[in-house]
């Protein structure tokens, strides 16, 4: 009799009931894991566009305006989700001129994150002081999620607490 090489009915049933455990329990957990990084690679890129705007501000001594912008080109009255400019007051006459004023462009962010803030606008001086602090909150669609808060004190600097309540 010729010895046979495989596995019995019994042995693949047992082994797919065991994948359909780990799956059942691993993918929710990894979905949750997804979102959570999003949101935190969307918060860490607003942080870091705030420091360089005040950065630039510093470094050219000269006025520096963080807006936020759904056509990458012009400030406008959008939520903050549809990107942002930085741009330079080069003429020193507090609107965006020209597209030489612009020094970087961030696009729209990805997947379910929402940003929210009362100014669509901010501003710092020669120092990296800014004379509108106000709060942004980044935080995703999912029901009863928590998300980040960005505090932007009157010295330019951001303090971020994370876990708040989301709108």
């Amino acid at each position: 009799m010729k010895k046979q090489h495989g596995f019995t009915l019994i042995e693949l049933m047992v082994t797919l009931a065991i994948a359909a455990i780990v799956l059942t329990v691993g993918v929710p957990s990894m979905k949750t894991m997804i979102y959570n990084n999003r949101l935190t690679a969307a918060t860490n890129s607003l942080v870091g566009s705030l420091a360089f705007a005040r950065s630039e501000a510093v470094k050219q001594g000269i006025s520096t305006t963080i807006c936020s912008s759904n056509n990458q080109t012009s400030c406008t009255s959008s939520a903050w989700s549809g990107g942002w400019l930085i741009w330079v007051d080069a003429d020193s006459d507090g609107t965006l001129d020209s597209p030489g004023e612009i020094v970087r462009v961030s696009e729209a962010l990805r997947g379910t994150i929402v940003v929210t803030a009362a100014n669509t606008t901010l501003s710092y001086n020669s120092t990296g002081f800014t004379n509108t602090p106000g709060t942004i909150k980044v935080c995703d669609d999912r029901i009863g999620a928590l998300g980040n808060q960005l505090q932007i004190l009157t010295g330019g600097s951001v303090s971020l607490t994370t876990q708040v309540a989301c709108p």
